[in-house]
């Protein structure tokens, strides 16, 4: 098995917007996967992270709420109930936060890191992780979900974020 090493992509990398692929089938390379992220997400300090945030363009997810841990391929969701608005933030967008609107409580069908179907009922917090993270494997970033005045109101951060990430790639690009 080739070394990957995994790091998070940040705005306005174009991995971010891209829908990713459907996992055929879950092996050990996935496993993987799904174990490395869970390291990425948890030394960013995240409560979630999609596969196109670390560079993988398949439809990977990991979440850690409290004491629960979900690794899931393929995830959608399947029912919507309630509204919610919550300060979220982003490991793909560094320091920045934004009130954004979401259901209180979602239905995810996913596969489990076995290749088991699993259902999930997630309320609160846990129900906007899911959504924000399979949104981000459709190749939708949070800031499409707030407010034009909202999002005009970010605008210094997200042009920090910019310029941070072109500097940062361009050393990588230098490295190599």
């Amino acid at each position: 098995m080739n070394k990957i090493k995994l790091r998070i992509h940040t705005w306005p990398e174009k991995i971010l917007r891209k829908a990713c692929r459907h996992v055929e089938d879950v092996d050990d390379r996935i496993r993987k996967l799904l174990y490395d992220m869970l390291v990425l997400m948890r030394v960013g300090d995240g409560a979630g992270l999609a596969a196109n945030q670390a560079g993988i363009d398949l439809k990977l997810i990991v979440v850690e709420v409290g004491n629960q841990i979900f690794k899931l391929v393929n995830p959608q969701i399947v029912k919507r109930e309630g509204t919610l608005s919550f300060q979220e933030g982003c490991l793909s967008f560094p320091g920045l936060e934004l009130e954004v609107s979401r259901s209180n409580k979602v239905w995810v069908e996913a596969l489990n890191e076995r290749g088991e179907s699993v259902n999930i009922e997630a309320e609160g917090i846990l129900a906007v992780v899911f959504q924000h993270e399979i949104d981000h494997i459709d190749g939708t970033v949070f800031i499409d979900k707030v407010s034009v005045w909202q999002r005009l109101a970010a605008f210094g951060q997200l042009h920090e974020i910019k310029r941070r990430t072109k500097s940062g790639l361009s050393k990588q690009t230098k490295k190599q």
